[in-house]
């Protein structure tokens, strides 16, 4: 006789209790306990520690975010500041960066400095004396 683990979870033995392991992060992976989909959905990576435990997966956060991974079971809070990286397109004309939404990307912005105005997102921005 053989034991066969009821799907999503995957395993088989022969005579014997089978032992039941799920990828909760597996593309293949569907139902309440399956994570894969929830990470990247995020554009985060998905990791089980543990595949013979339910609900252990977590999210963690692409470079060159620096944030620690999630707590079990939720999507990592992801913070860049892209001004790190793109600052000198600002600075080489003048201007300040600032990233409003760490959070969100493609969202920074040269701003002009006073008495000039102007914002440009994700690129310099054009000025333009202030009254």
């Amino acid at each position: 006789w053989t034991c066969t683990c009821r799907p999503p979870f995957q395993g088989v033995a022969i005579a014997n209790a089978a032992t039941c392991l799920l990828d909760e992060c597996s593309t293949n992976c569907t139902g309440a306990s399956c994570a894969g989909a929830t990470c990247s959905s995020q554009n985060q990576t998905c990791h089980d520690p543990d595949t013979s435990k339910l609900n252990d997966w977590i999210c963690s956060c692409p470079p060159p975010s620096t944030q620690p991974p999630a707590q079990q079971q939720a999507v990592a809070g992801c913070e860049v500041d892209e001004c790190d990286k793109m600052q000198d397109v600002c600075k080489n004309v003048g201007q300040t960066c600032v990233d409003p939404n760490k959070l969100v990307p493609n969202d920074w912005e040269c701003r002009c400095v006073p008495p000039m105005n102007g914002t440009g997102v994700a690129k310099a921005a054009k000025c333009t004396l202030g009254e």
